[in-house]
């Protein structure tokens, strides 16, 4: 005999940057408060948060929150961390972090990605004795200029790159669980080359399709509803809730945690992603050490993804190459003008002072090269694994006899 349970989860990019800047997230304490509030009262069982960049923000989250969420994953890594929370009323028993390779670009500090330490968490969860691997990432940000969308924009190949590693590494860690959710902002539009591969490439299904049939009503960023992000570009769907697994239907999927009840703000300059599951049981147990193949590896990838995947990839790259040769010369400028002022007499403050500025200048270029150099092996990595994706479907399968 089977029967089933419903799983109640949702995905919120929640824009918590602690900067002290004027009109960079706006705020931010009545909107932490708001959404502690909005968790208790709609009590899922599993939450995905991202931009969660600073501790307090995460350890009020926790105080207020965890008499229904008992189990937190909070993934700090890097500079700033990486900004994932996940909440489950269910044991999380293992987890897991992998950092994306390409990670934008360290000389544009203004952007902050690269600094934000971005990759995908995994959170394996035992919900009412049934195994759930529950992925949680955030994407390389576009910065587009302009109201139209750019297809191929500047950081396609980054985000092209991640979305490879990321279905690399769900490949990898998929268990025998009984499903598979990713939730999080991939920062990519339903109609991208990249969503094909990361579906394909995975088999995974996409929430808000499968229950409302059309992308109509299913933008998270800037929508005419949002006071943060309204009239920046035109509305688009961001943020995402995937699920894979035979033994999984998703049954509700909606956007939510748009404005604030009775509040004149909104709960982030995103919208929310909310979905139920009914998950099955089956009526005998998987074996812990097999795993259904076609399930790991999904369907087909189309050779024209694959194609413009590794152009995409391959143009990031040359990118990378360029801004690398020119930030040697710059490395070399800069360490010849702070021999030429330590060679300079005699000494005074105004001369030690440009001392000092061209050291930090000449070690934060450094910084940049060696970066730089690291991200091109990775990216090199990512087109191989691109290749040999194509080459397995251009070798003919042999025939079992």
């Amino acid at each position: 005999m089977m029967s089933s349970f419903r799983l109640k989860v949702v995905t919120l990019n929640f824009w918590n940057i602690p900067l002290p800047i004027p009109g960079v997230c706006k705020d931010r304490q009545r909107r932490l408060a708001a959404l502690t509030e909005h968790l208790m009262q709609e009590k899922y069982d599993i939450v995905a948060l991202q931009e969660v960049w600073c501790e307090d923000g995460h350890d009020v989250i926790q105080q207020k929150c965890g008499s229904w969420y008992k189990y937190t994953k909070y993934f700090a890594r890097g500079i700033i961390g990486a900004g994932l929370l996940v909440l489950s009323r269910y044991p999380i028993y293992d987890t897991l972090f992998a950092p994306y390779g390409p990670a934008g670009l360290p000389g544009m500090v203004h952007q902050g990605d690269f600094y934000g330490s971005k990759g995908v968490g995994l959170c394996r969860v035992n919900a009412d004795s049934h195994l759930v691997d529950v992925y949680i990432t955030h994407l390389q940000a576009g910065y587009y200029s302009g109201k139209e969308f750019a297809a191929v924009g500047a950081y396609t190949g980054v985000r092209m790159a991640q979305i490879v590693q990321l279905m690399q590494f769900m490949r990898n860690t998929r268990s025998h669980a009984s499903s598979q959710i990713l939730m999080g902002d991939l920062n990519t539009m339903p109609f991208e080359p990249m969503m094909t591969l990361l579906r394909d490439g995975v088999a995974l299904q996409d929430a808000w399709l499968v229950v409302n049939g059309s992308e109509e009503d299913g933008a998270t960023c800037n929508t005419s509803d949002n006071i943060y992000s309204c009239g920046k570009e035109f509305p688009q769907r961001l943020d995402w809730i995937l699920y894979g697994g035979s033994r999984i239907e998703c049954k509700k999927c909606d956007v939510t945690l748009r404005r604030v009840p009775n509040d004149s703000i909104c709960y982030s300059d995103h919208n929310g992603v909310s979905a139920e599951f009914e998950i099955r049981d089956s009526s005998s147990s998987p074996d812990v050490n097999s795993r259904d193949k076609s399930s790991c590896t999904g369907a087909p990838i189309p050779s024209s993804v694959l194609t413009t995947a590794n152009d995409a990839v391959t143009e990031y790259l040359n990118t990378v190459h360029l801004r690398l040769a020119t930030g040697y010369r710059r490395l070399m400028m800069t360490l010849l003008l702070l021999a030429t002022l330590v060679a300079a007499a005699p000494s005074s403050i105004l001369t030690s002072a440009l001392c000092a500025v061209t050291a930090v200048a000449a070690a934060f270029q450094t910084f940049v090269y060696v970066v730089t150099k690291s991200e091109v092996r990775e990216l090199r990595d990512v087109l191989s694994v691109v290749r040999l994706q194509a080459l397995r479907h251009e070798t003919p399968q042999e025939t079992a006899i």
